[in-house]
């Protein structure tokens, strides 16, 4: 989970509460019984959540290598050194494969390009997606 997602999902949405009276309006066991399965779970993520560590220098190494050696095998190339992203604290580990991977992806279409990413940021927005509700 993101570092922010108990903050804002389950306090500012107030889904501990929501949650789990949506379901039991439902008047069914079945509804009932993933009431208690989702206020489970919240509690879980209140007391147990595992913040992910920023990767250091040699496991940005290791994925890395191990990334090229399956894109190589994938598309049977030998795929050059890319630069990706530059090495920041802030950066998250799914920023730097997916710079490492889209670069791949251009060189291997044309081997002269020199692509130059750039990461921006990009809200996380954990809005309910109202469209996709039955009516």
């Amino acid at each position: 989970m993101t570092d922010d997602f108990d903050a804002a999902v389950l306090t500012a949405k107030n889904d501990r509460e929501l949650i789990p009276t949506r379901l039991r309006a439902k008047q069914n066991s079945e509804w009932d019984e993933t009431a208690n399965g989702a206020e489970a779970g919240m509690r879980l993520i209140e007391r147990s959540m595992l913040m992910l560590t920023q990767p250091d220098a040699a496991e940005l190494d290791r994925a890395y290598a191990v990334l090229k050696s399956l894109h190589g095998t994938a598309f049977s190339w030998d795929p050059p050194d890319v630069p990706g992203l530059e090495r920041l604290g802030a950066t998250r580990m799914r920023q730097y494969v997916r710079a490492w991977i889209n670069e791949w992806d251009l060189r291997h279409l044309d081997p002269g390009y020199q692509p130059q990413t750039e990461a921006v940021a990009v809200a996380i927005r954990y809005d309910e997606e109202h469209t996709l509700e039955p009516d």
